[in-house]
């Protein structure tokens, strides 16, 4: 994911957020809908002043987050010592290595407190005179077992051997649980992104191309079924003479459609 939004992303967003179209957008702050539109993709030129203007006021948000000179959309005033942050921390935090927008997303997830949590009885040992404690119980009843003649083999003085619990392996479960849930929910919430990997991969289409192939009726069928992957085209909205059309130009003109010159094995030279 990006570290940080780019000022169309931004937009875009804010606009979604509201439940607004791009019409109903410009109906609401007098921006023009074709206008809107380019400041919402990547081709755009140049917000104009006015319209940063507008725009901030009505979505609510400051004029330099809509023009990248911060994440934040409200304007903070409060130093950074309020935070609680050393100025280790504060450093690596401005030094462009960490993916900022990652470490936000992470810490407003609702499963953070209870990560953050785990993480402090893990770090303060708070719970290893409780694990402690525990283990003895379990290995008193075992040596108790064992001076009454039970032997080691014995089907519950193996459960009482298994039944120990490791400090450091429970919690590497549950620490780990936490972590994955947060990182699931997120990876999730950026499948739509543009930068987010394909779950579809290239063998997978090219075994559904081929599944899609063994099923074409006739080569016409087939042709239809390799252009549509090689170009991207929906040739089901095609009709019979546009798609006569589109082959034979292809035929014609395109080097991939024509049929290989060669003397061909069977054949003299002349």
């Amino acid at each position: 994911m990006k570290c940080k939004l780019s000022i169309q992303e931004k937009l875009k967003d804010l606009r979604i957020e509201k439940g607004l179209s791009l019409q109903e957008l410009s109906e609401q702050t007098g921006i023009s809908r074709a206008a809107l539109g380019n400041y919402e993709t990547d081709e755009y030129k140049e917000i104009t002043h006015k319209a940063i203007i507008t725009l901030a006021n009505f979505y609510g948000v400051s004029s330099d987050y809509l023009l990248g000179l911060t994440e934040n959309r409200d304007h903070h005033q409060f130093p950074v010592d309020e935070l609680g942050l050393d100025d280790d921390t504060v450093e690596l935090l401005k030094s462009g290595k960490l993916n900022v927008r990652l470490i936000c997303e992470i810490i407003r997830h609702p499963e953070f407190i209870n990560f953050l949590s785990d993480m402090e009885i893990y770090v303060d040992n708070l719970a290893g005179m409780q694990f402690r404690n525990l283990n003895k119980m379990i290995e008193q009843t075992r040596i108790r077992l064992q001076n009454n003649g039970v032997p080691d083999n014995d089907h519950y003085m193996k459960t009482l051997e298994k039944a120990s619990i490791s400090e450091d392996n429970y919690f590497n479960n549950l620490l780990g649980n936490d972590i994955v849930k947060i990182a699931k929910d997120i990876r999730d919430s950026h499948s739509i992104d543009s930068e987010t990997g394909d779950p579809i991969t290239p063998v997978d289409d090219m075994l559904g191309t081929f599944e899609e192939l063994k099923k074409a009726d006739n080569s016409t069928q087939a042709q239809m079924v390799m252009y549509s992957k090689l170009f991207k085209i929906n040739f089901t909205k095609m009709d019979p003479y546009e798609f006569k059309t589109f082959t034979d130009i292809l035929q014609r003109y395109s080097d991939l459609c024509k049929p290989i010159k060669g003397n061909g094995r069977g054949k003299k030279k002349r």
